[in-house]
């Protein structure tokens, strides 16, 4: 059955070109004109926003929801996909679900990595998207994630002792093991993704990983080298923050902070001009508030068009996706006003087309823009867990145990 086709007349960001034309027809892109099309109004667009660092099992928005469940997850990927998102890719997912990749017109694109895998010991108990996994069985793993058609595989590469020093978290598994997991990923075309936030995050880098998660302790010395192996690095920046203000309630001197932010605004700024692919990724964040993540990154350094590139045309290179081209699935959001001049506007789009198909905005069982503070976005059912554990001197443990 055909579907409409369409045609828009606006600026293309991030380039931010002057206006042009594109069709959709078919669900497809083409710079041809099709005649019939339908007129859409908006201002300004771009090629739909990618997420990529998310995890929709879990309810970080407070909705009520049952956990681990797959209404939870439809409600959350909703949220990303009203607020202009039309690919996510899930950083650790409960593993009794099981999806594989999702490609429905009510629904953004979901790039699954399947659950987390740790050492036993080395995460925290009870967190139903991670998977305790021996030195010797991780390739095993691997091979299992595979065969549910996850093209990512992700692992805790490090991760804080008893004094939960983010910044001092030893490696957990030997990096001869991950490197042969790399070698047999790739063979197979799956790409691997790295929890880090500790200092020998450079040790990971060598294993050949295809990027960094979080990477907190990452200097513009790792930075020269992600250039010359092609590491991506997703910083969830935002998410970061959240912790290092946690863990300064509990009396962690301001100044760590101040030089984590020092250290990450000189690696941003250096791995865009070494063309190192940077993604967006909300991680922790409310389900659906990817301008958070963008505004964080400009903060550290990098210019908004930079920022909201790595949402848009970076973020769907480093995932092998398409953007607007000719010929490729028609993703796009369309805003009627600048989102440059307020990037609150990004997740406010007026028209979002997921694969040619627009979604109905005034539908969605999804209320964008909710006014919370840093903790309620970040959700508090672990946070509090961790802040009433008087052993933890350093940071809260909430977003470690999310990877």
């Amino acid at each position: 059955m055909s579907t409409p086709a369409y045609h828009l007349n606006a600026t293309l960001l991030p380039e931010a070109k002057e206006n042009v034309d594109i069709w959709v027809s078919e669900g497809r892109f083409t710079f041809s004109q099709v005649s019939g099309a339908i007129d859409l109004p908006g201002a300004f667009m771009a090629a739909g926003m990618v997420d990529g660092h998310v995890h929709l099992s879990l309810d970080f928005a407070n909705t009520g929801l049952p956990p681990a469940t797959s209404e939870l997850v439809l409600h959350n990927a909703k949220r990303h996909l009203r607020s202009g998102v039309t690919v996510v890719r899930d950083a650790g997912f409960v593993q009794q679900l099981n999806l594989t990749d999702v490609h429905l017109p009510d629904l953004p694109e979901i790039l699954l990595s399947g659950w987390i895998h740790v050492p036993e010991g080395r995460f925290f108990p009870g967190i139903d998207i991670s998977k305790a996994t021996s030195p010797e069985q991780l390739l095993a793993r691997f091979k299992e994630v595979a065969a549910h058609g996850c093209k990512w595989f992700k692992i805790i590469a490090d991760f804080p002792g008893t004094d939960m020093n983010l910044f001092a978290a030893p490696i957990t598994y030997p990096v001869e093991i991950i490197r042969e997991v790399v070698k047999a990923a790739h063979a197979v075309g799956v790409r691997v993704l790295a929890h880090s936030t500790g200092g020998d995050v450079g040790a990971i880098i060598e294993t050949g990983v295809d990027s960094i998660e979080h990477g907190m302790s990452i200097t513009p010395n790792h930075v020269r080298r992600m250039a010359e192996l092609g590491t991506q690095w997703c910083p969830t920046i935002a998410t970061a923050e959240g912790f290092l203000l946690a863990a300064e309630e509990k009396g962690m001197p301001s100044e760590i902070r101040a030089t984590y932010s020092a250290r990450t605004t000189e690696s941003l700024k250096l791995a865009m001009e070494l063309g190192v692919d940077v993604l967006a990724g909300s991680d922790e964040l409310a389900h659906g508030t990817i301008d958070l993540e963008i505004d964080a990154m400009v903060r550290h350094g990098m210019t908004v068009q930079q920022a909201i590139a790595s949402a848009t045309t970076i973020g769907r290179r480093a995932l092998a996706l398409p953007g607007v081209e000719e010929g490729a699935p028609a993703d796009l959001i369309v805003w009627d006003e600048d989102p440059r001049d307020d990037l609150s506007r990004l997740t406010r789009p007026s028209i979002v087309l997921g694969r040619g198909v627009p979604l109905n905005l005034s539908i969605v069982d999804v209320v964008p823009g909710t006014v919370l503070s840093a903790r309620e976005r970040h959700g508090d059912q672990s946070l509090n867990r961790m802040l009433a554990d008087e052993t933890c001197v350093f940071a809260d443990g909430k977003g470690h145990k999310h990877g």
